[in-house]
Order: C-alpha cells, then sequence, then structure tokens
C-alpha cells in the first residue's frame, strides 16, 4: 500500500476522532477515513501510510448508510472541530456508546456491567456557551485569520459560522476577531514562535441552561503589549462594548512560553464587566473568561444531578474530596449530600471564584484548595488510609497523573465517581484503580454515558466505582 492507491473498502467503525475504521489486505491492515460511517462501502484514496496504519480521504460513497445526513456546516469537510455532522442524531449517540465501550475493553480489558447507551443532549445545535480561536498570521500579510483547526493541522479554517456555538458566542466571535483586524496586530507564527495574538476566547452565561445575551472576549498574546499598542486596543474594544453590542467586557491575557495551555497568568481589564453568571437548578456560578465550566450548560446540569446522586447512594459521605473542582459547579451539588468537602482546583482564578460562588450559594461545608491535584496527594493529611469516604473527580481529558491514582487507592474510600470527557483516559485510569494488587480494588457499579458535545466525536461519562 502507498499513498496515491486508490481502494474499496467496507467502513466498520468510528474511531475516537471521529473517523471511519477500515481493514484492508489479508493482515487486515488498518486505515482511518474521515467523513465515512459504520456499513458503508466507499472509495478512498491512501494519503498517509505508517507502520502501524493508513489514512484516506473517501472519493464515493458506493452504498450510503441510512444514517447518513446533510452536514449543517458549510466548513465540515475542512474544520476539525465537528467530525459527526454527516451522521443522524441517533447515530452519534450509538456510536459514542460503542466508542467508550470499545476503549474500556481495548484500553483497560474491562468489560462494562451492561450495553452503554449514551443519554441525548437536550439541545443538538447551538449549545457551546464558549469557544477558543486559534489566531495565526494570514497568508501573504501582516494580518490575523482566525477559525479552528483542519482535521489533524495547525492550518486554521476561516472563522465563518459554527452552528454548535450559541448565537451570541458566534456573534462575539466575529466582532472579535474583526476589532483585531482593525487594530493591526498580527497573529502567531508557531514555526517562529512569533506575533502579537495567539488565541481569543469567548464565553456567554446561561440562565437554567439558555444561553444569555452578552458574553465576554479574551485576548491573548505571547508578549506583553506596549502602552501604546494596550491603548489602541483598549480604544477598539471599548467602542464596542456595553449598549447594543453582544460584547459584555474584554480581557488581555499575556501567556508566554510555547506549552499548549492557553491561558498565563496576567490579565490586563480592556472594557466592561470581567465575570458573567451561569445559573443551573437554583445555583449561581460567576466565571470568568479563563476558568473551566462545562460548556453545555443544560446537559451539565444533568450530569451534576447524576453525580449527587452516585455519591448520595449508600451511606452519604461524611468527608468528601473532590479533585479538578473549576468554579464549584458541581461542588454546589454535591455539597447538598456530603458533610465536609475539600474541592481542589489548579488555577487560582476558578479557586477564587469558587470560593464565592460557595458563599453566594449559603454553601459553608466546602473548603476550596488552590492546589494541582498531584501536589495535594503529596499532603500527609490527605494521602492517608480512610482520609475520606468518597472522592469525586473531573480531570482533562489527559486523565489523572499516576501520583493521583495512587493516592486514591491509598486514601482507599469506599466509592469513586469519576467524570470523563476522554475514553482512552478513562479505561487507562479504571484499570489502574481496579487492580487489586495494592490491597484495595474497585469494581463498577454504573456506568453512564452523556452527549455533551453533539456533532463532535466526544462523549462524557460518569463511572460509579465501588470499593471491593
Amino acid at each position: 500500500m502507498n499513498p496515491g492507491d486508490i481502494l474499496t473498502l467496507d467502513i466498520a467503525s468510528v474511531n475516537s476522532e471521529g473517523e471511519g475504521v477500515a481493514r484492508f489486505g489479508e493482515d487486515a491492515f488498518v486505515l482511518f477515513i474521515p467523513g465515512v460511517l459504520p456499513g458503508e462501502k466507499v472509495t478512498c484514496r491512501v494519503t498517509r501510510v505508517s507502520k502501524k496504519y493508513a489514512a484516506g480521504v473517501p472519493l464515493n460513497i458506493l452504498s450510503p448508510s441510512n444514517d447518513r445526513v446533510t452536514p449543517k456546516c458549510p466548513s465540515f469537510d475542512a474544520c476539525g472541530g465537528c467530525q459527526l455532522q454527516h451522521a443522524s442524531y441517533d447515530a452519534q449517540l450509538r456510536i459514542k456508546g460503542k466508542m467508550l465501550q470499545d476503549a474500556l475493553w481495548r484500553i483497560g480489558r474491562i468489560a462494562p456491567p451492561r450495553e452503554i447507551n449514551c443519554a441525548p443532549s437536550p439541545s443538538e445545535w447551538a449549545y457551546r456557551n464558549k469557544t477558543t480561536l486559534p489566531v495565526q498570521l494570514a497568508a501573504g500579510a501582516k494580518s490575523v485569520v482566525s477559525g479552528y483547526y483542519e482535521r489533524r493541522s495547525h492550518s486554521v479554517v476561516p472563522f465563518r459560522e459554527c452552528a454548535v456555538l450559541s448565537p451570541v458566542v458566534e456573534r462575539v466571535a466575529k466582532l472579535t476577531i474583526a476589532a483585531l483586524e482593525e487594530s493591526g496586530f498580527t497573529g502567531y507564527d508557531e514555526r517562529k514562535k512569533k506575533g502579537d495574538v495567539r488565541h481569543i476566547a469567548v464565553r456567554s452565561g446561561a440562565i437554567e441552561g439558555e444561553a444569555s445575551d452578552k458574553a465576554l472576549a479574551g485576548i491573548v498574546s505571547p508578549r506583553d503589549l506596549t502602552a501604546r499598542e494596550f491603548g489602541r486596543l483598549k480604544n477598539i474594544e471599548q467602542r464596542l462594548c456595553g449598549g447594543k453590542n453582544d460584547l459584555a467586557g474584554a480581557a488581555l491575557n499575556i501567556k508566554q512560553g510555547a506549552d499548549n495551555f492557553i491561558w498565563g497568568p496576567v490579565f490586563k481589564h480592556l472594557c466592561g464587566k470581567k465575570f458573567l453568571n451561569q445559573k443551573l437548578n437554583g445555583y449561581s456560578f460567576s466565571t470568568d473568561i479563563s476558568a473551566f465550566f462545562q460548556v453545555n450548560s443544560a446537559q451539565a446540569a444533568i450530569i451534576f444531578e447524576h453525580v449527587k446522586k452516585a455519591v448520595a447512594s449508600g451511606k452519604p459521605p461524611e468527608r468528601l474530596l473532590e479533585l479538578y473542582s473549576g468554579v464549584g459547579g458541581l461542588t454546589a451539588y454535591l455539597a447538598g449530600v456530603s458533610g465536609k468537602i475539600d474541592a481542589v482546583e489548579e488555577w487560582r482564578n476558578a479557586t477564587r471564584l469558587m470560593r464565592e460562588n460557595m458563599a453566594a450559594n449559603g454553601i459553608e461545608n466546602v473548603e476550596p484548595h488552590a492546589d494541582s491535584a498531584e501536589n495535594f496527594m503529596k499532603r500527609d493529611d490527605a494521602a492517608r488510609p480512610g482520609a475520606y469516604d468518597a472522592i469525586v473527580l473531573d480531570p482533562p481529558r489527559t486523565g489523572c497523573d499516576g501520583r493521583v491514582i495512587e493516592g486514591i487507592k491509598k486514601i482507599a474510600p469506599g466509592k469513586i465517581v469519576y467524570v470523563s470527557c476522554n475514553p482512552a483516559t478513562l479505561a487507562r485510569d479504571l484499570a489502574r484503580l481496579m487492580d487489586p494488587s495494592s490491597g484495595h480494588g474497585y469494581a463498577i457499579e454504573s456506568l453512564e454515558a452523556f452527549d455533551m458535545f453533539p456533532q463532535t466525536a466526544h462523549v462524557e461519562s460518569m463511572t460509579l466505582l465501588a470499593r471491593t
């Protein structure tokens, strides 16, 4: 097999990137092909071949699936943001349940207690309350181009519209890109590590799961702007902020260093508000542009209720540890079914907001800790046997550091609730926790999947582990 070969293939499944999986030849060599669905017969052109797999692009769909639909977004073929818009929503839910089940077995050798059904999102479109867009140099000009990355690439597809964003987030994203174009700033050159603006971010509030009519904007620069540059940007943003415009407030963030974490420690106010509220089931949470909060507010409220129920099952915990707690969205739900909660969050902006959010909601049994989960587990009063009756964790896509897993096993709580957005790292971490070699093993008591990200290949899940 070589790049350029034309093959006819049967699509067997969909991988975690939303690509169709096919096998070719006597050795069943694996190929990944975007934009196709299980059960389809396609012709494709091979674009890349490695020792373990090949990649291709579809040329013709010879036998279309009954689940195939016309993508809503005009940039679907190029943009890497939504991988499953060509599948009906029912098919997306089946694919995600199967994706989670396959990852658990392939990576962790874990057989789920039953077939996994993915719970639908209350909204299939216009659900996202936040987006982050890379900003790059426009080709052949000292200007900016901003949008989402192409599939398996860091080339940017220019932002035109996005059907999964709430309307106000979409409008403010366009407004912010236009402001950068007017400012004369340049986009970021990843190869040379130079430029004026590296990312923009936009976040709206939410009222009982419905998007608000205002949004915050963040502009991330890889260097400290001069006083003149900052003044020019501030004047533009102040002109756009407030009144009939959708922009509630804007901030400049300085992020030096080449790592992939978007935010740096320095924020400079440009205009308007610094915070917006998320309101879920009677709780109110103040968020800034940088702190983590689930992007699908309505589905987040449903998941939080499921986690609360799992924690309260059997005997509610007298002491609960929550890791990766953000601004306290899930924490507030847990407070009603727990005695004392230690909530650990590394991003200090979020920890400060969590403390304020607990006070605003009249919650007094939560102690926020501005620390990483890894460092917290080094504390003698934390990672000791019996320190907590239950542990709830919602880590980033990379999952848990090994030190966190070892700390949890040392504590050996009666129950663990693991909320995950990545089936692969979930399977890895569950296999570690369920390993009985440390003297304490765990078994899956329940496992549920939720569609937090419709039209994409991402799936959220909640696993309740009980100590055996």
